[in-house]
């Protein structure tokens, strides 16, 4: 709560706030060319100007988080450590049985499950989720520019 305070002297009165026993002085902001005064409020706000380098950590970001956004639902990891894989079925009136055994496949129109995958083109399946997620995380560094 501002206290006012009447200087001695001249009498002229201040604002200033009473802070643990201590009076401090109100003081108000104002900006603009000189012998122009406009105050800083919650409608009129300190003008700035981004410039340089918090332009260039803008773009970056923004870059960054459209990165992200693109690929939200292209690649879910687990927590429990294991692979998801998405398999997108041809036509809905194909199906394929549930397998429990396979040699060589050639084609496959549908799988409804599909567990405990071992590898994945050759790669170990468990590699696979980090290994992405550090793709990922090359593609957001390689666009970050620090000047």
């Amino acid at each position: 709560m501002a206290d006012d305070v009447t200087l001695p002297g001249d009498g002229s009165v201040i604002a200033t706030d009473d802070v643990g026993g201590r009076q401090f002085q109100l003081v108000k902001m104002a900006y603009g060319a000189d012998g122009e005064a406009n105050p800083v409020s919650a409608d009129a706000p300190l003008p700035m100007a981004a410039t340089g380098e918090l332009v260039e950590a803008i773009e970056a970001m923004r870059m960054a988080v459209h990165s992200l956004s693109r690929s939200i639902g292209q690649m879910q990891p687990d927590a429990g450590a294991r692979m998801r894989v998405a398999l997108d079925s041809i036509t809905a009136g194909l199906t394929l049985a549930t397998l429990t055994t396979v040699g060589t496949v050639s084609t496959v129109t549908s799988i409804t499950t599909l567990a405990n995958q071992a590898n994945v083109g050759g790669i170990a399946a468990n590699e696979q989720v980090p290994s992405l997620m550090r793709l990922g995380a090359e593609a957001v560094r390689r666009n970050i520019v620090v000047s």
